[in-house]
């Protein structure tokens, strides 16, 4: 039987007059993989503070058992310069350099990362060693409170692919519902201050949860229309001698019937996401011609050049540290560009949302009076109470200020007051950080019907699934465009980083492997790109065929604009039929590698 690793017993814990949970009492056992669910302010992150000891509980105990040490990602650590990876891993982990290189190859640092200082790691690296720090330590329970907010998607498939063949403990909150899916056996909801507990994943957990909400509302029912059979008998017959005894005795079992009807709390309110679309014609958004991207003296990325029509819904991939956010920043006018040009079409209007979600908020600020500041001027106040509520930002809500909202209120806040500005164009770095899983995918639903053009930045693939039509990702200092479907990338990446066998003893082979598999997954987007060139070829040669059959038919007529349209398709097809067989050429070169 598996020992307890923490006993929670009674704890009670309020903001002034909030009442975040009461009397909650839970157990926590080795080899238990939690999900901790709940909506925004319901109180996962308090939960996950009181039990690190970073804050205060009002009541109840919290009991660590004597063989329990706790492990918890330093996020906010700044990593040395003055030594290197594979020294500071065993300085801070205690163990042998062989353990230290055999839990960093699991997390894709070979040895041309471990000669290098932290320091000197790009951001999605850096992350990588402060979670093999962690664990070599060899906590017995981690304590994760949104990981994935700071992973890039590499780092991220890494700790999901450890965490699912991790042996020990874990509670861990995220918006990722696939990640949770994916890594957790086990769930606990807090909803209206209490805590359920089911031992199932989450989506088993969200389809017993219906089910039981659909069992009391049949259960209810059956007794409601007891109770109303037994009431008539009452009615009719209550004050009459000879049926007075029954009456009484139907009176008692009224009485037992009602207390056997459940009381159902009131559904939690899901966001409700309206994105209001300025009108506009068709045409092109944006052109980027050989952008550089970054700051003052220190480039990031070179020879950017895209072009995006009027709405279209971009994900912004690649690792951290490698210029998604600083790419969204220029474009929106943040930072100015090093190089080259970009030009929006003259009636952009363009919202920008920051990951940093307190940039735009005073702690002094109430949710209505940010709201009435950030809206236009001239907003009726009736469309700034439909945007809180769309939100969840209701009466009493309203009049809280910004310095007690939990990190998803905040974010929740920040976007209710770009789409109050009604923008045609919304670049939005990592919007789901902070949000629970309903307002996330309620977001990307939203999102998605919007007619205006999305740019953004996410690695919660759930929301990037539902939302994203074309993928470009930041490699190498450069910007390219992934010709498959997001789950393509996903999958790609995935087989990309998945650590080799003896990665930590054989550094020339680790190399030699990256090199194999990102030939690998290049030659994929070179066959799909080329599927899709076929298949465009085919359809210009089935529009030029019915062109010449017209003229065939028709040789009198000479038919100015299928004459032009004819040269047209001439020109397309000569040059689709090239890039067809330059990609033929990177084919074939890639498959002799």
């Amino acid at each position: 039987m598996s020992r307890p690793l923490i006993e929670v017993k009674g704890l009670r814990k309020s903001y002034g007059k909030q009442l975040v949970f009461e009397n909650l009492s839970i157990v926590i056992s080795e080899g238990e993989k939690i999900a901790l669910i709940g909506r925004n302010g319901a109180g996962k992150s308090t939960l996950l503070n009181i039990l690190m000891g970073l804050e205060e509980a009002d009541g109840g105990e919290v009991k660590l058992l004597p063989w329990t040490s706790l492990g918890m990602v330093a996020q906010h650590e700044v990593l040395p310069n003055d030594l290197t990876t594979e020294a500071y891993l065993e300085e801070r982990g205690g163990k042998a350099a062989w353990e230290v290189r055999k839990l960093a190859a699991r997390f894709g640092l070979g040895a041309p990362e471990l000669s290098k200082a932290p320091g000197e790691l790009s951001g999605g690296y850096q992350m990588r060693v402060k979670i093999i720090a962690m664990l070599l330590r060899e906590p017995s329970l981690l304590l994760l409170d949104e990981p994935v907010n700071y992973l890039d998607l590499s780092t991220l498939l890494l700790l999901e692919r450890f965490l699912a063949d991790y042996e020990g403990s874990f509670i861990m909150t995220a918006h990722d519902r696939e990640f949770l899916q994916n890594t957790c056996t086990h769930t606990f909801e807090i909803e209206h201050g209490e805590l359920t507990d089911y031992n199932g994943p989450v989506e088993e957990y969200f389809a017993w949860k219906e089910e039981q909400r659909q069992f009391q509302l049949r259960t209810n029912k059956r007794l409601a229309k007891e109770i109303a059979h037994h009431q008539e008998f009452v009615d009719r017959f209550r004050f009459k001698a000879s049926q007075a005894s029954r009456a009484q005795s139907k009176i008692k079992h009224i009485a037992k019937l009602r207390n056997q009807v459940s009381s159902l709390k009131a559904d939690l309110s899901t966001a409700r996401i309206m994105i209001p679309t300025p009108h506009f014609i068709d045409g092109t958004a944006v052109r980027v011609e050989k952008l550089t991207i970054g700051y003052a003296e220190k480039v990031i990325a070179t020879d950017i050049s895209f072009e995006l029509r009027r709405g279209a819904k971009v994900v912004i991939a690649g690792e951290n540290g490698r210029g998604k956010s600083t790419l969204l920043k220029t474009l929106a006018g943040k930072i100015p560009a090093l190089g080259g040009t970009y030009k929006w079409w003259h009636n952009a209007s363009l919202g920008y949302y920051d990951q940093k979600t307190d940039a735009t908020l005073t702690p002094t600020d109430t949710v209505l009076g940010y709201l009435t500041r950030m809206a236009p001027v001239m907003t009726p106040a009736e469309r700034i109470l439909m945007m809180a509520g769309n939100f969840l930002f209701k009466n009493d809500d309203l009049e809280k200020t910004t310095s007690v909202l939990s990190g998803g209120e905040r974010a929740r806040l920040c976007l209710a007051g770009i789409l109050l500005k009604e923008h045609n164009v919304l670049m939005l770095d990592e919007p789901t950080n902070h949000l629970d899983v309903e307002t996330a995918e309620a977001l990307a639903l939203a999102l998605k019907e919007y007619g205006g053009t999305v740019i953004f930045v996410s690695h919660a693939r759930t929301f990037v699934n539902a939302l994203a039509e074309d993928i470009y990702e930041i490699r190498n200092g450069s910007l390219r465009h992934y010709t498959g479907t997001y789950e393509d990338y996903v999958n790609d990446l995935a087989h990309a980083v998945a650590p080799e066998p003896e990665a930590e003893t054989a550094a020339d082979r680790a190399e030699m492997t990256k090199l194999k598999a990102e030939a690998r997954l290049l030659l994929k987007e070179k066959q799909r790109a080329q599927d899709k060139l076929t298949t465009m070829i085919d359809k210009l040669d089935k529009e030029k065929s019915s062109i010449l059959a017209y003229f065939f038919e028709n040789p009198t007529d000479y038919a100015t604009e299928k004459s032009r349209r004819l040269i047209e398709l001439n020109d397309e097809l000569l040059q689709q039929e090239k890039a067809w067989l330059k990609l033929q050429e990177e084919i074939e070169q890639l498959r002799k590698t």
